[in-house]
């Protein structure tokens, strides 16, 4: 992997776009808005929902 892409693309990213969804969701299903739940979600995102949603948007773009 190329380090100049993966910098860029860290880059374009915004975390705060990420916060705001796991925050947002977490209020409108009244969980407490915590540093810790925020986590939680997050990491189960990750390992449970990314690599899913990756690959079908890879496949869905014809992006191979």
């Amino acid at each position: 992997m190329s380090e100049k892409v993966l910098d860029e693309l860290a880059e374009w990213i915004d975390p705060r776009v990420i916060a705001d969804a796991i925050l947002q969701e977490l209020e409108s299903q009244e969980a407490s808005r915590t540093i810790e739940n925020g986590k939680t979600i997050w990491l189960d995102v990750l390992e449970n929902g990314l690599p899913d949603a990756l690959r079908s948007s890879v496949k869905a773009h014809a992006l191979m």
